[in-house]
């Protein structure tokens, strides 16, 4: 199983809609076998994929605990933590959700308390003698860990945050992708995403291998929950740009305001300075980082997030009419394409 983070420190991009849209584009154009995590507090992928009233079924016993609890969340994950123990409960179930033909470990607005958590766990690795600290810190790898025999691959959905709950889930991922919006504030995360990198990659490889050396007999029995060294920061498979409302001229042709066009234009130097260092070894053309545009959704978005559906699989039942078939034809076109790019570069194709 491969694990693919979305992420991008600035919001607005649309992780989440890339996220799920992408889980099922795998599945149906791919034949593969997808498991989302949702890891932003905010839930809105778990909404988005079981649809508003499923979710917040799924979620509704956690603030009110005399309702059934009938699944999982992923704060789950923290059970054993809540009774004073280093350990990560693996017993999360994911749920399947039909429509976008991929599973879901269910996100929870109460993941965010424990971002505090994350963090003090992390500055933990400093002292050897912290195995809560390194186990804390490898939640995620050890989640996803027992689910590596049964998906292709995990999709992580993200906050927009440089935050310990972020950090560690690009310690557990092998890859990441970047979708951008077309606007200055994403090229200057694209610079705050490696100056993030290169401050806390480097500090958990040194910390681990401290830990592994002076505590030796304990990292024999924990070495399978804990990732042995970061890999994400060779595993940059690109980005995507959203496309902004243009105009046309008279014959058709797309007409590309200026100021537009000219942050375009600094997205492939941008990201060849200051990402492609973290690039899949494999990838040797800057340019194949460059995974396509995503076509402006206009009103279908809401109408996929409305009924819980991808946008490659709205029918006419769910409200599809007119000129919103084209619309979706345009955008499972740009994702087929999209996908495509991403499997080629992961040497899946």
């Amino acid at each position: 199983m491969k694990a693919i983070a979305i992420f991008n420190n600035k919001g607005g991009v649309g992780k989440t809609t890339f996220c799920a849209n992408l889980a099922t584009h795998f599945a149906m154009k791919h034949n593969k076998r997808v498991l989302v995590l949702d890891l932003d507090p905010q839930a809105n992928i778990t909404h988005y994929m079981l649809g508003d009233e499923a979710a917040s079924e799924v979620i509704a016993p956690y603030y009110d605990r005399e309702i059934l609890k009938k699944e999982n969340t992923i704060v789950d994950a923290f059970d054993n933590y809540e009774m004073g123990e280093s350990t990560i409960n693996t017993n999360v179930k994911p749920i399947y959700c039909d429509r976008f033909q991929a599973s879901i470990i269910a996100g929870n607005p109460f993941l965010a308390s424990y971002e505090d958590i994350l963090s003090k766990k992390w500055n933990e690795l400093s002292d050897p003698d912290s195995v809560s600290g390194m186990r804390i810190s490898n939640w995620i790898n050890t989640l996803l860990n027992t689910e590596k025999d049964n998906y292709d691959y995990v999709l992580i959905d993200l906050s927009p945050s440089l935050g310990a709950i972020n950090r560690t889930a690009l310690l557990a991922s092998d890859y990441f992708i970047s979708p951008m919006s077309c606007d200055i504030f994403s090229l200057v995360a694209i610079k705050n995403i490696k100056q993030w990198f290169d401050k806390w990659v480097p500090y958990y490889n040194s910390k681990h291998q401290v830990f592994k050396v002076e505590k030796s007999h304990i990292w024999e029995r924990i070495k399978d929950e804990i990732k042995s060294e970061v890999t994400v920061d060779k595993g940059f498979l690109g980005y995507t740009i959203q496309s902004y409302i243009s105009r046309k001229h008279a014959d058709g042709t797309i007409r590309t305001t200026q100021s537009y066009q000219t942050i375009i234009d600094n997205f492939e130097p941008e990201v060849n300075k200051n990402l492609s260092v973290f690039r899949k070894p494999e990838i040797t053309e800057l340019s194949e980082l460059n995974l396509g545009e995503i076509p402006h959704m206009f009103g279908i978005l809401a109408l996929s997030q409305f009924v819980g559906a991808p946008i490659a699989n709205l029918k006419s039942t769910d409200g599809m009419a007119g000129s919103q078939y084209t619309q979706a034809k345009n955008y499972i076109k740009a994702f087929d394409t999209i996908s495509d790019r991403i499997i080629q570069n992961l040497g899946d194709a």
